[in-house]
C-alpha cells in the first residue's frame, strides 16, 4: 500500500505533464519538445522570486505560473503561427530550438547549481493503521493528489460545458470549419499553449522540493509525462490521466522490486510495447482514413 501511494504520487505528476502535452497536441497538433524546459524555467522564476527577491510563497508560485502562461500564449503566437501551413516538422524543429535555448539560458543565469523550493504545505504526515504496519502519507503528497484531481475535473468542465471549451474542441476537430463559424482560432490555439504550458510548470513546482530546481529537471518527467499520454491515448484526455496514474504505479513498483536505475527504461519499453499492440493507446481511438 505504501508504494501505491508513492505511485499515485509520482503517477499524478506524471498525469499534470502527460495533460498539458495531449492538451497541445489535440488543438494545435503540435509536439512540444520544449514542454519541460518551459517548466523548468517557470520553476525558475518562482524561485527568484521566493529567494532573490523576497516574495511569499504562494506570490512566488503565481508569479512562476503567470510566467508560463504568457510563455506558451507568446511561443505559439510569434513562432509557431507564422509557420503553421508549412510542414509539422518545421513546428518541431521551432520547438526544439525552444528547448535548446531555455536550457542554455537557464544555464547562463543561474549556472549549472541547483536550487530548492520548499514544500507548498508542511506538518505531520497522515498516518494510517493497517494492523500489522502503517501507511504514512505526507501533507505534500496529500497537496498533490488533491490538486490533481481539481485540475483534472475542473479542466474536463470547463472543455466540456463552457464556450471557450467547445471552441477548444471545435478547433482541434476542424480548424476550418471552426473559422467558418467565427471561433478565433488563433486566441484558442494561444490558450491551449498557455495553459499546457501552466500544468508544466505546476508540475516542476510540485517536483522541485523532491528533486531540486536545475536545468535538467524536467527531462525524466517530460519523457514519463509522453509515456502516459501515449499509454493512455494521445488524442484523449482522460487517457492521460489513467496513463499517468498507471505509470507511476508501474514504475513505483519496478523501482522497489527490481531495480531503482530501470525506472525510465521502464517508461521506454512501454512506449515501444504499447506502439507494437496497440498504437491508439488504452483510451484512444483508432484513426481510420480512406485510401
Amino acid at each position: 500500500m505504501q508504494q501505491l501511494i508513492l505511485g499515485l504520487r509520482d503517477g499524478s505528476l506524471f498525469a499534470l505533464v502527460a495533460l498539458g502535452l495531449v492538451i497541445i497536441h489535440r488543438t494545435t497538433g503540435v509536439l512540444n519538445f520544449a514542454y519541460g524546459h518551459m517548466g523548468m524555467f517557470a520553476a525558475y522564476i518562482t524561485f527568484s522570486c521566493y529567494a532573490f527577491f523576497g516574495f511569499p510563497l504562494l506570490l512566488a508560485i503565481f508569479m512562476g505560473l503567470l510566467f508560463a502562461v504568457i510563455l506558451g500564449m507568446l511561443t505559439e503566437k510569434f513562432l509557431l503561427r507564422p509557420i503553421r501551413n508549412l510542414s509539422n516538422s518545421s513546428m518541431l524543429i521551432i520547438t526544439l530550438g525552444m528547448l535548446m535555448t531555455l536550457e542554455g539560458t537557464a544555464l547562463w543565469i543561474w549556472k549549472q547549481d541547483t536550487r530548492q523550493l520548499p514544500n507548498l504545505i508542511n506538518g505531520k504526515p497522515l498516518i494510517v493503521n493497517l494492523g500489522e504496519t502503517f501507511l504514512v502519507i505526507t501533507q505534500q503528497d496529500l497537496l498533490i493528489f488533491i490538486l490533481t484531481a481539481i485540475i483534472v475535473f475542473g479542466t474536463f468542465f470547463y472543455l466540456k460545458y463552457t464556450k471557450v471549451g467547445l471552441a477548444v474542441r471545435a478547433s482541434s476537430q476542424n480548424e476550418e470549419a471552426a473559422k467558418l463559424m467565427g471561433i478565433p482560432v488563433g486566441g484558442v490555439y494561444g490558450f491551449a499553449w498557455g495553459f499546457g504550458v501552466a500544468l508544466s510548470a505546476l508540475a516542476a513546482i510540485l517536483a522541485a522540493p523532491k528533486t531540486y530546481v536545475h536545468p535538467n529537471m524536467m527531462v525524466d518527467l517530460q519523457i514519463q509525462g509522453l509515456t502516459a499520454a501515449v499509454l493512455g491515448g494521445f488524442d484523449s484526455l482522460p487517457g492521460a490521466i489513467v496513463g499517468g496514474l498507471l505509470l507511476g504505479v508501474i514504475e513505483q513498483f519496478v523501482g522497489e522490486w527490481i531495480s531503482a536505475e530501470l525506472k525510465l527504461a521502464v517508461a521506454l519499453i512501454i512506449i515501444i510495447v504499447l506502439l507494437l499492440i496497440k498504437p491508439s493507446g488504452i483510451l484512444g481511438r483508432s484513426s481510420k482514413r480512406r485510401v
